[in-house]
């Protein structure tokens, strides 16, 4: 049931409980009313009999013509006070029409007296007479009395069964109602309580950060929608929340997405595209590190130009793909034979360029070149062919043969082809004598 509905409902029954009472309060005051117009009655009643005894004692006591009239207005006053209609129930009716019997036989009896007072002229038969007459009446005035008692015991037995029967019906209904009422109202409450308990709890769960529990009502009322309400804006939050966690994932996937394309430009930038060795700029921008540091702490290095040979023939015959297989080759071959702190890149074409570090004697520069030698001329095999390559090296020395990376570059390249022309040598250091370069073979 909806909660208004409720409310609606308990407000009805404290409506009933009010209308009950009121109407109970005028039903109790109608019933004083008639008890008091009973007990007015009966008073009245009394009265009337207690002036009729009295008369009839002064008609005893002087038996004279006007007292017998007074004595029949005295009846007529009864007889009209007992022709009221008072609400009186069956035996209080039945004592009503006793007094009225009564009261009949009185008149009878006045009568009867009013007709000797007329017809009889002998004293001794009147006086006979008015005796008899005073015995009558005085039984029939007893007769009365007790039956006003009678009337007045059972008006007062009556009046009490009547109010407290009266008293215990009230009570009853009463007590039904207010029962009613109040268990009505606490299951209201309770209900009410309830809802708003499970509502903070479902609050207190949200900003807790729990958009999974709902809210579960048995009932349909106002509490329920507002549950309902509330479950739908968790179930849209949790929409929203995955939503936003799927957003926060592409963004997070296209930023590392971003990320590897900029480590890859700047991999490309900085490396040959196809041995993915240092290209020339990266190289000289390594070797200018290299060369400051060096300096600083008054080590030596070398920085070696190497040309392959035979290299234009096998391109030429053999294709440009045999050739860059070539390439990749011998790139491979000279990152695997230097240590971590010297440097490899190429130049283009079949030139590379190789700085080695960190330098304590010439003789080291010797050995050096000379492994390098031994891996360059190796056998390839690459598809069906097996092929060898040499390689023409010029060798420039950190700080003998120049202080920044063009210088001993160049110093380098023209080693290079000093040995290149030479058929009998492999490599050679740059040397310059007053300005004339003379060319050490090995």
């Amino acid at each position: 049931m909806m909660l208004s509905r409720r409310l609606k409902l308990t407000a009805i029954l404290c409506s009933l409980l009010t209308l009950i009472v009121g109407l109970s309060l005028i039903q109790v005051h109608n019933y004083q009313q008639q008890i008091y117009r009973q007990l007015n009655y009966s008073m009245k009643l009394q009265l009337s009999i207690d002036s009729l005894r009295s008369q009839l004692w002064l008609y005893q006591e002087y038996t004279d013509k006007q007292g017998l009239i007074e004595l029949n207005n005295r009846q007529a006053e009864l007889a009209a006070e007992l022709s009221q209609n008072i609400d009186w129930d069956v035996q209080q009716k039945i004592i009503i029409q006793n007094l009225n019997r009564l009261n009949t036989n009185v008149r009878a009896l006045i009568n009867t007296q009013n007709s000797h007072h007329s017809t009889q002229t002998d004293n001794v038969a009147a006086s006979k007479a008015e005796r008899l007459f005073k015995a009558k009446y005085s039984m029939v005035i007893e007769e009365m009395t007790e039956e006003m008692f009678n009337l007045h015991q059972l008006s007062i037995k009556q009046a009490k069964k009547k109010q407290q029967t009266l008293l215990w019906l009230v009570g009853a209904v009463l007590l039904l109602l207010t029962t009613l009422i109040t268990a009505w109202s606490f299951r209201t409450l309770s209900r009410f309580r309830n809802g708003l308990n499970s509502l903070n709890q479902g609050m207190e769960a949200l900003a807790s950060g729990d958009l999974t529990s709902r809210i579960v009502f048995s009932d349909d009322d106002e509490l329920s929608a507002l549950a309902n309400n509330f479950n739908n804006m968790k179930y849209s939050l949790t929409q929203i929340t995955v939503k936003k966690d799927s957003l926060k994932q592409e963004v997070d996937r296209q930023t590392r997405k971003l990320i590897e394309q900029q480590d890859r430009l700047i991999f490309l930038a900085e490396h040959d595209e196809l041995t993915g060795i240092y290209n020339r700029r990266a190289f000289i921008k390594k070797i200018d590190n290299a060369i400051a540091r060096d300096l600083r702490s008054d080590d030596q290095a070398a920085l070696l130009f190497i040309d392959l040979n035979k290299f234009k023939h096998i391109n030429d015959t053999l294709g440009h793909s045999v050739g860059d297989e070539v390439i990749v080759i011998i790139a491979q071959r000279l990152r695997n034979h230097l240590r971590s702190t010297d440097i490899v890149g190429r130049l283009g074409g079949d030139e590379f360029v190789v700085w080695l570090d960190l330098i304590a004697e010439p003789i080291d520069i010797d050995q050096k070149i000379t492994q390098l030698l031994t891996v360059i001329k190796m056998p390839m095999n690459i598809s069906t062919h097996q092929l060898e390559v040499g390689a023409s090296i010029g060798i420039s020395v950190l700080p003998k043969h120049g202080t920044t990376s063009r210088e001993l570059i160049s110093a380098a390249d023209t080693a290079m082809y000093r040995a290149k022309a030479d058929n009998s040598i492999e490599y050679c250091f740059y040397q310059s004598d007053h300005g004339v370069t003379v060319l050490a073979n090995s």
